[in-house]
Order: structure tokens, then C-alpha cells, then sequence
């Protein structure tokens, strides 16, 4: 009995030291650090400037497009979408350092939230100066996984805010300037960081050394307290960690054969008032059996003199798995495409959709996770990556830019918490990763089953092995073993899905978690993993209903 008190005891000394130990000593809720430094100024460095001027007296946004110029800064609603519409290229003015940034993007449920929490006025802009609009899930959409329709029967009416992503993210910088003055948060646009500042003794990270793209010969410093990489999938603090502390990030990549053609069009009705009905739609792709997928949202409304105008303009994707690419080289030889391999409503559709861009292809789509968390202590500190630099998402499932502001939001709330400087960067790793961990199961889970999946993954110790999955017995590259629990998720969701075509209450819960407002372990609770694993077990048996109803 003694010994029970005394554990108990212990354990209540320990966390009381450990709780005062991770508290600044200074509890000034207006207490503010002097500097914080972001690498890119795009929707994940934006969020985060945003959560951490509570915080720091200055910020500084280091960026290294043209984002400040004229036309992106200046343009009205209409001059903006005749600029979006006729983007050739991702290295046109403005956005040459993120190469997917025209293709089709989503904006969930959560990362909605939290983007319109911050910039109060940014919805209402979006909707009323730029013909942004919000889509019932139970009346203008319909999307199909495999042959089930998802939203049939919706207990919920949810919404889908509707805008494409550049201008999203050009509206939100001229919110961000105007709701914060330039001597708190300060943009260097045009601006290359090339190497950190650190103190390797101290396990610490300084600051970055930099150099201006409109003067290659300049090279400077600039010194902050805390520093946020917030620079994208092709993010250099791999490189950066391992020069200078000699650390190497544990990585997984799944590369499936993800390909994208995208484009803006304006939609004419069909004859068919079902399909004019159909706000957002799409039929996913989802492997092995359908590797091909199709999606569409509506990016503005506008007024039409033609009486066949829907007067929406819409965002398109046609999209595949497995390198069964789409074509690109003209819009008749994608409608063939499209006509003999998706579901013929959606040839009605874009045949009925006249053209306002060119056909943009990307086929660098991948899955890619970090895993920081396994560092631990090891990790520098005062230095985090967010969103992207941590962890990339194959795009079908439109994670991205929800995954960065639901991390910038963490930081929020560790900085809220009053911990320690030099234990944030710790702490957020851990709690950032759980986030991860959310997505990446949603991504990957039907990505393992795509047909020639490669798997590339790096050890702790820097040991790159690759996986290949082939039917050529000559190939140099062992094949992939699904995990034992991605194999239960594999079943799982496969009958989660067969039993949302018939529930109304599970597809609900299933589009919650699509976006991203609860978490994927809520479809795990009992009264949906007994439906589940009945229909599984009638199904096994080759049971008719009767037999139990």
C-alpha cells in the first residue's frame, strides 16, 4: 500500500516539474518575441503570419516569387480571371515557384473555417466581388467512389465553398497587407534563401542567409527568434538539417502514376436539367479498378446574356492513377478521352463547356511525409516545417490547403500555451505530425492499391530503399508490402463506402471527415464499425438480407 502512495506521489512531483519546467516563467499574456522569419508567402505562410502576430513583434515573410507586383495586387475581379484564364504555364508572373498552383484545388470544410476566423471580411469579398459561392452538398453536388454515389440521403446539409485557388490566395495576400501594417509583417518577395544561420553547439537555429533573384550577387543575413518553413514539397531543410547538425528526417514517398489535365470553362446546359444541376461533381479514381477520375467546381458566378449560360465558371480536372495519363495536346482529343473511359454525364458535361484557358498538364503528383516526430529532442530548435514541407498529399483527395492551416492553427495553440521558446519547435512536431498522420492515412489508403506503386523510403541512419511494383520478374526493385494495418484500412473503407450508399448518416459522417472537421477515427465508433463489419460478414458468407432483417 505504502509503495502505491509513494508511486503516486512520484508521478505527481514528476508532472508538476515537467508542467513548470515547459511554462515561461513570464506569464504576460501581452508579452510578444521579437522576430519571426516564414519561408513562402503562400496560403500555409500567410495562415501562419496571421496566427503569430499575437505573438511576435515583427514577422518577416520571405518569398521567392513576384507576389507583390501590380497585376496581382491591383487587378479588379475581371482583370484577375482574365489573367487566371490565360496562364500558360506555372512560370508565368506571379507564381513561378509553385507549379501546381493552377491545377483544380479544394478548400475543405475546416480549412474554410479557420482562413474566414482570421481575415473576417475575406468571405464576403470572395463572394460579392468575386462571384465566389457556397454549394449544398444535398442539392448541387454529386460524387461517385467506385459505383457509390456519396452524398444519397445526407442526414446534414453541408457546404462547399466554391473559389479557385489563385485567386484565393492573391485576395487573401491584399487582405493580409491590409489587416496587418508593414512594419509588422514585412514581405521580401523576389528573395532566395539559400542556407541557414545556426549554432550547432546549441542544437539552434539563427537565422537564414539570402540572396535577391534580381541580384544574384547580393548575399545577406537576416537573424530571428523562431523560423517556420513553410516552402512547399520541394523544400531544402532535408538538405539544410543534415549539413549543418548532421540530421537525417526519416521520409516515405508513394509515387502512383498521378497526372492531371486542368482548366477553366464556362458551362452551357446539357438538355439534361439533372446534370445543369450538378454544382460539384466528379467520379474519383480509385484503385485498382478505376484508375481514372473527373472533377469539377465552380470557381464564379456570373451574369450571362446567352439564355443557355449556367453563368458559372468552373475549374475542371480529368485526372488519372497508375500513368494512365489523360491527354492535353487538344481539348476534342480529351473529350474523346473522357467519352470513352468516365461515365458518358461527364462528356455531356464538358461538351456542353466552352473553353476559356489551355489545357495545363501536371504529372509530379506524389505522396511525401517527413517524419519529424522520430527525432525527438535531436531537432533544432526554434525551427518547424508546416504544411507542405512537412508532408505532401497525392491531390485527389484536395487536403493541401486545409493540412496547412490546421497546422497553423496548432502553433496557435502551443504558442497560447506559454511554453517555452526552445520547447515549441518539440512539442509542435509531435502534436503537427498527429495532423499529418490524419491525412496521410486518407491519402495513401487506396494510393497502396494503385497497380505499379513505387515506394521510396529513408531511414534514420540515411539507408534509401526502393519498392516497385511490377509483373516484370526482372525488375531490380523488391515489391511493396502493404502494411498489416493500411490492409485493414483498405477493407475497411471499401465497406464503409458500400455501406454509405445505403446509410445517410454514414456518408455524412464520411464527407465530415473529408472535410476535415472531425477526425478519421470517427468512423471507427461502434455503431458504424458493427454496420460495417456486418455487411462485410453477410457479403463473406453470400447471405441474403432476409436472413437477418
Amino acid at each position: 500500500m505504502y509503495l502505491i502512495l509513494l508511486g503516486i506521489l512520484i508521478g505527481i512531483t514528476l508532472y508538476i516539474t515537467y508542467k513548470r519546467k515547459n511554462k515561461l516563467i513570464n506569464d504576460d499574456s501581452n508579452m510578444k518575441y521579437d522576430h519571426a522569419i516564414i519561408m513562402g508567402g503562400s496560403i500555409a505562410g500567410m495562415t501562419t503570419a496571421a496566427y503569430l502576430s499575437k505573438y511576435f513583434k515583427r514577422i518577416t515573410i520571405v518569398e521567392s516569387d513576384d507576389v507583390l507586383n501590380e497585376t496581382l495586387m491591383k487587378s479588379t475581379a475581371n482583370e484577375l480571371l482574365d489573367y487566371r484564364c490565360n496562364l500558360k504555364c506555372s512560370s508565368s508572373l506571379g507564381r513561378a515557384g509553385v507549379t501546381q498552383s493552377y491545377q483544380i484545388h479544394v478548400l475543405q470544410g475546416e480549412g474554410a473555417n479557420i482562413l474566414f476566423e482570421l481575415f473576417p471580411n475575406l468571405k464576403a469579398k470572395l463572394i460579392k466581388e468575386y462571384g465566389a459561392c457556397l454549394c449544398s452538398l444535398r442539392n448541387k453536388f454529386r460524387f461517385v467512389i467506385g459505383d457509390v454515389l456519396l452524398n444519397k440521403n445526407l442526414t446534414e446539409d453541408l457546404h462547399w465553398f466554391c473559389i479557385d485557388r489563385f485567386t484565393l490566395e492573391t485576395i487573401l495576400r491584399r487582405e493580409l497587407c491590409l489587416q496587418y501594417n508593414n512594419e509588422q509583417i514585412q514581405w521580401m518577395s523576389n528573395t532566395k534563401v539559400t542556407q541557414l544561420i545556426v549554432n550547432q553547439s546549441k542544437n539552434t537555429v539563427l537565422g537564414i542567409k539570402y540572396r535577391s533573384k534580381l541580384n544574384s550577387d547580393t548575399r545577406m543575413q537576416l537573424y530571428s527568434d523562431f523560423i517556420i518553413d513553410c516552402t512547399g514539397r520541394y523544400s531544402s531543410s532535408i538538405k539544410w538539417l543534415k549539413e549543418n547538425f548532421d540530421l537525417i528526417i526519416p521520409t516515405e514517398e508513394l509515387h502512383t502514376g498521378t497526372g492531371y489535365v486542368s482548366f477553366v470553362g464556362e458551362r452551357f446546359k446539357t438538355g439534361n436539367v439533372s446534370l445543369d444541376s450538378i454544382h460539384v461533381g466528379g467520379n474519383a479514381a480509385h484503385a485498382p479498378n478505376h484508375n481514372k477520375g473527373f472533377l469539377t467546381t465552380p470557381i464564379r458566378q456570373i451574369k450571362s446574356s446567352d439564355p443557355k449560360s449556367l453563368g458559372l465558371l468552373s475549374n475542371f480536372a480529368v485526372y488519372c492513377v497508375n500513368s494512365e495519363y489523360p491527354p492535353n495536346d487538344s481539348y476534342e482529343n480529351l473529350l474523346e478521352w473522357i467519352k470513352e473511359y468516365l461515365p458518358i454525364d461527364y462528356y455531356l458535361i464538358l461538351k456542353s463547356t466552352k473553353l476559356l484557358s489551355p489545357l495545363l498538364p501536371y504529372r509530379r503528383a506524389f505522396d511525401s511525409r517527413k517524419y519529424v516526430e522520430l527525432l525527438g529532442r535531436k531537432w533544432p530548435l526554434n525551427y518547424i516545417l508546416l504544411g507542405d514541407a512537412m508532408c505532401v498529399f497525392n491531390p485527389k483527395n484536395g487536403q493541401g490547403m486545409t493540412h496547412a492551416c490546421r497546422q497553423a492553427k496548432q502553433l496557435n495553440e502551443i504558442f497560447k500555451q506559454k511554453y517555452h521558446l526552445k520547447d515549441i519547435s518539440f512539442i509542435y512536431n509531435r502534436q503537427a505530425s498527429s495532423i499529418s498522420e490524419e491525412c496521410w492515412l486518407g491519402s495513401t489508403t487506396n494510393d497502396w492499391a494503385v497497380p505499379t506503386l513505387k515506394v521510396i523510403k529513408t531511414d534514420q541512419y540515411g539507408k534509401t530503399t526502393t519498392y516497385q511494383r511490377s509483373e516484370d520478374s526482372t525488375s531490380n526493385y523488391s515489391q511493396p508490402k502493404i502494411p498489416l494495418f493500411m490492409q485493414f484500412l483498405q477493407w475497411y473503407t471499401h465497406w464503409l463506402i458500400k455501406c454509405a450508399a445505403q446509410s445517410g448518416e454514414l456518408s455524412t459522417a464520411f464527407l465530415y471527415v473529408v472535410f476535415q472537421e472531425k477526425t478519421p477515427y470517427s468512423l471507427l465508433q461502434p455503431k458504424f464499425f458493427l454496420k460495417i463489419l456486418y455487411s462485410s460478414f453477410r457479403n463473406y458468407f453470400n447471405l441474403t438480407k432476409s436472413l437477418f432483417d
